[in-house]
């Protein structure tokens, strides 16, 4: 009972270690496991509080960045963020219980993220920051000013300089900063940031139409990127975000399938999100859907499994057959490490070691015992999809994806434009079987 609430109340990853003489042990009927553990509401003294709140009134625009930290507060949240009149961008961690019916928030920021998002940092006044420890420096921009709150102390500070810190919790910090503002009637900052979220959003939902590279544009752009006429992976999320459950867990490896899922899987409902987003771990979609799977095995569990993770830990299938386990696991393979290719070619230099010689994983999946479905081709997509998610029981789709479809940063520099033109030119002009 103490190992479980040491792990609980500390957060983050726990390994739990059972000795072998412990395992037999019975419980007595009239001595149940005693587990819970009570959450805390720590609230920041008034002085700090009025000196946050006399910041964000003061501080010209503002714009919120929201964590984790801050999904048990979230009605508090956004009624700071209508009080504010500010957009509100959301770490991926975050997409879950705030990104539903939001009408505040702008997506992500990083290299996952979108235009809009890094608009709403770079011309914001001055930065709140809310129970998020987002760890890449250079997506902060310089020069705001800088409000805090995070309840883990040594978080404050460590990625941007701050003016204004609160080391408290979530929730009863922003009911304390409600108490001390007023609705600010300016609202051009947040109607400028929805509207271009919501144009990039447009653009977006194009690229994921089934019939893009049919129009003329389409045409124009698989003449360069998808001369194999492959299914576009963002086709792929969106046909999957659309008939998924609204209380769907879903997990996603690193690299390209959380790309995918972070711009077209949204948030509604109860759904949930699992991931190795502060790890970085590699293959860890499948293991974690298996958990989700045997946790609630009514629930409906997807997991956007790259090519690259999924044949790391074939071996899984078989526990997922021999547990009879319903996930629907969906691959996009695109026979790439897709993540280290973009990098290395925004870097400017030509892929290297980054293809992948993968089996078909659909008749790897029946051979196991699992419904394996496999498309190849952009009018196969929808039927396929819609196929995974009607059959009972465990499903693999396995989806043959553009390998050069490029998930373009939020704020894309002519420095990795450039670095990207260059690793193209030097991939043309080296021969198949030259070094």
């Amino acid at each position: 009972e103490i190992a479980v609430r040491t792990a609980i109340g500390r957060g983050g990853v726990a390994v739990l270690t059972v000795p072998g003489d412990i395992g037999d042990q019975e419980l007595p009927s009239d001595r149940p496991a005693r587990l819970s553990v009570a959450g805390s509401a720590n609230r920041p003294d008034d002085p700090v509080l009025d000196e946050a709140a006399d910041a964000l009134r003061d501080g010209g625009k503002v714009t919120m960045l929201v964590g984790r930290g801050a999904r048990g507060a979230r009605e508090d949240v956004l009624a700071l963020a209508e009080r504010l009149a500010a957009p509100m961008v959301l770490t991926l961690k975050a997409k879950e219980g705030f990104e539903g019916d939001n009408p505040y928030q702008v997506g992500q920021t990083g290299l996952i993220g979108n235009p809009a998002a890094a608009h709403a940092m770079d011309e914001a006044d001055t930065l709140l920051l809310l129970g998020t420890d987002f760890p890449y420096r250079e997506w902060y921009p310089e020069g705001k000013k800088v409000v805090q709150v995070d309840r883990v102390a040594e978080h404050i500070g460590r990625r941007v300089p701050v003016d204004v810190a609160l080391a408290a919790d979530v929730g009863p910090t922003v009911r304390g900063l409600l108490e001390r503002l007023e609705r600010r009637k300016d609202r051009e900052h947040l109607d400028d940031a929805r509207e271009k979220f919501g144009t990039w959003q447009q653009g977006q939902q194009r690229l994921a139409a089934p019939g893009h590279d049919r129009g003329l544009i389409g045409k124009v752009r698989s003449a360069l990127d998808n001369r194999d006429h492959l299914v576009r992976p963002e086709a792929l999320a969106a046909a999957v975000d659309a008939l998924a459950a609204d209380d769907a867990v879903f997990t996603s490896d690193t690299g390209m399938a959380t790309v995918w899922l972070s711009r077209f899987v949204e948030m509604r409902g109860s759904r949930s999100l699992l991931g190795s987003y502060n790890l970085g771990s590699m293959a860890n979609a499948m293991p974690q859907a298996i958990g989700a799977q045997l946790l609630d095995p009514e629930r409906q569990v997807v997991a956007f499994c790259g090519d690259g993770g999924l044949g790391m830990l074939l071996g899984d299938l078989m526990t997922v057959r021999s547990r009879r386990l319903p996930v629907k696991l969906v691959v996009f393979d695109n026979q790439r490490l897709g993540m280290v290719k973009l990098e290395q070619e925004q870097a400017g230099l030509p892929e290297f070691g980054t293809e992948l010689d993968n089996p078909d994983f659909a008749a790897v999946a029946e051979a196991l015992g699992i419904t394996g479905i496999r498309v190849s081709r952009a009018e196969e997509l929808a039927e396929g999809v819609s196929r995974a998610f009607a059959t009972p029981g465990p499903v693999l789709l396995d989806v043959l994806t553009n390998p050069e479809e490029i998930a373009v940063p939020a704020k894309p520099t002519i420095r990795q434009g450039w670095g990207f033109a260059i690793a193209k030119i030097r991939e043309n002009l080296t021969s198949p079987g030259g070094p």
